[in-house]
């Protein structure tokens, strides 16, 4: 904690789901922060936040001139998979555009930051690992437009970081969940709407048998703020890390979960066993975390059943009924 005690911090893409935990653990372990984005955050924070985009390559530069800061972490991002097929354009100016704006005005800025840059597990594209996925392993095509995008500006934060000899470093995450995601179409959320109404999950695009994993939102600020401690180092600087709950999950067993999580918090009886409408789809996504956990210390420490129960209380007792 005492590390970021009056550190400046700055948080692009402040206002969605993981930026707005950054902001508060940076707050509460006393850093300065200041919240940029396009949207106003989905609920109140308790730092400055100026409104921008990260198109705006001129406001980039005007941000980080008139705030220096100690670190950036970049965050903004298209995330919605569905999206991306719909607007691709759209998704690769603010992956990829936005992000090259992102390291360029740090690049040409006076006090030249840090920069944690939140990638993907997309980035590995659609994998046939049978196994846990590597740093090393490959990007491949994927049935979608949103894994190249994050793909392309993993590559370009880190060739940033090797051509100009900047401290910038790669975040990899796979589903990550908790206490005020608003992607309904993410597991656990679509999952809890559901349930709020008294229906079982549902698993449309396969039969439940495909491996994933989870890792609570928590656990992703902690090593966001572990990359940014150690990212002078040389075996940071210019890195990619992975970052996840360490526990390959078989999906219908997650749901089941997720749902068990649900009544338990809610006192509800809604039947756990999901609806199943897909076919047989052989996919294993989960990532190997042995290096962040080697090079940075870090590894999850919030128990998966534990982490879904809390969330189910916050879904019941922030949002109310879901429709």
């Amino acid at each position: 904690m005492f590390w970021w005690k009056h550190k400046r911090a700055l948080v692009i893409g402040a206002s969605g789901f993981c930026g707005t935990h950054l902001c508060e653990a940076l707050h509460q372990k006393g850093a300065h922060v200041i919240a940029f984005d396009r949207a106003e955050p989905n609920w109140k924070l308790r730092v400055p936040f100026e409104r921008g985009d990260i198109l705006d390559f001129s406001a980039l530069r005007l941000l980080l001139e008139r705030h220096p800061v100690d670190v950036v972490f970049h965050l903004a991002a298209q995330p919605i998979v569905s999206t991306s097929i719909i607007l691709p354009l759209e998704t690769m100016q603010t992956n990829v555009v936005g992000t090259f704006n992102v390291c360029e005005a740090i690049r040409l800025s006076s006090t030249r930051p840090p920069l944690v840059f939140a990638s993907s597990g997309a980035f590995y594209g659609a994998t046939n690992a049978t196994e846990a996925i590597g740093e090393d392993d490959p990007a491949q095509e994927a049935a979608n437009i949103y894994a190249p995008t994050k793909a392309a500006a993993d590559l370009a934060v880190r060739s940033y970081a090797k051509t100009y000899g900047l401290p910038f470093a790669v975040c990899r995450w796979m589903n990550t969940y908790g206490e005020g995601d608003l992607n309904w179409s993410r597991v656990v959320p679509a999952t809890f709407r559901r349930a709020n109404v008294g229906l079982p999950g549902l698993i449309a695009a396969t039969d439940g048998t495909n491996v994933l994993e989870l890792l609570h939102v928590r656990d992703m600020v902690e090593a966001y703020l572990r990359v940014a401690e150690n990212i002078e180092r040389p075996k940071v600087k210019g890195e990619a890390f992975n970052f996840g709950g360490g526990e390959p999950l078989v999906l219908k067993d997650v749901v089941e979960r997720i749902t068990r999580a649900w009544n338990e918090a809610t006192g509800q009886d809604v039947p756990e066993t999901p609806e199943i409408l897909g076919g047989r789809v052989q996919s294993a996504k989960y990532l190997d975390i042995a290096k962040a956990k080697r090079v940075l210390g870090w590894e999850p420490k919030i128990d998966l059943d534990e982490g879904l129960r809390h969330a189910a209380q916050w879904y019941q007792a922030e949002m109310g009924p879901l429709k």
